[in-house]
């Protein structure tokens, strides 16, 4: 199933900038300068596709990092992914250090905001679960489902397990 063109705009670098710039501006005259941390946290929950790509392919290359995402939403059947700042154990965190640092509480909504954005376009593809929602949901899961590994370690069939 190949990736509709408006699904990859939606999720592109470029408008999680315009998402995060935008939405720390509304915030900015209720929330002052906490905003810009909101609109930040917008944007960099992705580094976590990066940490990703880099642990699989082991190249710090971000061209490369892009291409190699742009290639996993274009082949989503059968396929889980683990984004770390995208899962219920991130927002935890980020929630229990909001109670003593209360710009994690800025973090999390940031985060919360972005990974709204996504899952909605993964509804749209009609892949809502492709991403795991949980570190311990993915290792229940991955058995019966593709991994990056996979595709590094060059399982590219059915699923051998």
């Amino acid at each position: 199933m190949a990736v509709p063109e408006d699904y990859l705009g939606k999720m592109s670098p470029t408008v999680h900038l315009i998402q995060g710039a935008i939405s720390a501006a509304v915030l900015y005259p209720v929330a002052g300068s906490r905003a810009i941390i909101f609109g930040l946290s917008v944007v960099l929950i992705d580094i976590d596709h990066f940490i990703e790509y880099y642990t699989y392919i082991r190249r710090l290359d971000i061209k490369g990092m892009l291409k190699y995402h742009e290639w996993q939403l274009n082949n989503l059947e059968g396929r889980l992914g683990l984004n770390l700042f995208h899962t219920v154990e991130c927002y935890l965190i980020l929630f229990l250090l909001g109670k003593f640092f209360p710009a994690a509480n800025f973090i999390l909504m940031g985060f919360l905001f972005h990974h709204l954005f996504d899952e909605l376009q993964l509804i749209k593809l009609g892949k809502p679960f492709v991403r795991a929602f949980s570190v311990a949901e993915y290792f229940i899961r991955k058995k019966y489902y593709y991994t990056p590994l996979d595709e590094v370690g060059g399982r590219t069939g059915e699923n051998s397990n």
